[in-house]
């Protein structure tokens, strides 16, 4: 396999699977998902028995250091943490309440990234946290491979005071700005925790407390990283790309690959035979196709600027809809 093709995630609180923005991806991966709550980590290994190849559980925790975590076992799993909550007056009320109900404990090993990564030779692409309320420490605990390799973060955040002692998002949100990265976007859009019944659902409205945060490496910082390290260039850039379409930005997506092939040079051709180059082919090939039926959109220069990009025809009208490959079905 070609070196360093696999796109490589840690998914830090990994309950319940791929987390929703990964699972559309196909190309090479190499997700590395961490439970701490034995009971979810032997459920997800048989969920994933077919997929050992690429999906890896592990029952530890992460953190900012090595050592053991004591975790609180909530009446609903999924709220397990090793924090202590503020009584919430807003969202855990009436037949809520036994959802933060302390049901057991369990003590399970810590290690961190850094360390993770060295022991496993694992140069690491991205990053996913949900940790109820320690993902400012698993963030602390991959500093080498944040300054190095990894391009974006994924991140639940809480604007409020939710864990006793632990960051908000503006303390996270200052610490990676000041490591090369920017706001791509949030989950929220407007739906917050309402107060009462009286809302219009297709409207704003309630208190804003928590949502996932992603950010990702400012294009500046992944170029000249590129530039100083001579190798891979093309794989980095797909990946860059292939995260910022997982994630709702298109736009985020063709600039830097447009920068790549125009400014840098950097092209993708020796990659043709890669699941990688084959899911942003297909990608890109749709995007453009959703968009052909929106008022000022140029099919002409959606086909040049897929050119631009790949150094070949884009597939449109019946050679679009009679590709095997884009319509599978």
């Amino acid at each position: 396999m070609m070196k360093n093709i696999v796109t490589t995630v840690i998914d830090a609180g990994g309950r319940y699977g791929l987390y929703p923005y990964w699972k559309p991806f196909k190309g090479e991966l190499g997700y590395y998902l961490f439970e701490p709550d034995s009971l979810e980590a032997k459920r997800l290994k048989k969920k994933y028995k077919t997929r050992v190849n690429e999906i890896f559980i592990y029952d530890w925790a992460l953190g900012s250091e090595q050592g053991e975590l004591e975790l609180n076992v909530f009446y609903n799993r999924a709220m397990s943490t090793s924090c202590e909550r503020f009584k919430d007056k807003i969202t855990f009320v009436g037949e809520k309440q036994e959802e933060i109900k302390v049901v057991g404990k369990e003590k399970v090993p810590m290690t961190t990234i850094d360390d993770f990564c060295f022991e496993n030779k694992i140069e690491l692409d991205f990053l996913k946290l949900d940790t109820e309320g320690t993902e400012f420490q698993v963030l602390k605990g991959g500093e080498i491979q944040l300054k190095n390799n990894i391009l974006g973060v994924g991140c639940e955040v809480n604007f409020d005071y939710v864990f006793k002692g632990m960051p908000i998002f503006t303390t996270i949100h200052d610490y990676m700005l000041e490591r090369g990265f920017f706001l791509l976007n949030l989950s929220y859009r407007g739906q917050g925790f309402p107060l009462n019944e009286f809302v219009n659902v297709h409207d704003q409205y309630g208190i804003i407390r928590d949502c996932d945060a992603i950010w990702i490496k400012r294009k500046e910082h992944l170029f000249r990283s590129l530039i100083k390290s001579g190798q891979g260039a093309g794989i980095k850039v797909l990946k860059y790309a292939a995260f910022c379409l997982l994630n709702k930005a298109s736009d985020v997506a063709i600039d830097v690959l447009l920068e790549a092939r125009k400014k840098h040079g950097i092209h993708f051709n020796d990659l043709k035979s890669t699941r990688l180059y084959s899911f942003m082919d297909i990608q890109l090939h749709k995007h453009f196709y959703s968009l052909k039926w929106q008022p000022g959109q140029s099919l002409k220069k959606h086909q040049s600027v897929y050119f631009d990009i790949f150094a070949k025809e884009m597939k449109t009208l019946h050679a679009y809809n009679q590709s095997l490959e884009l319509n599978p079905d």
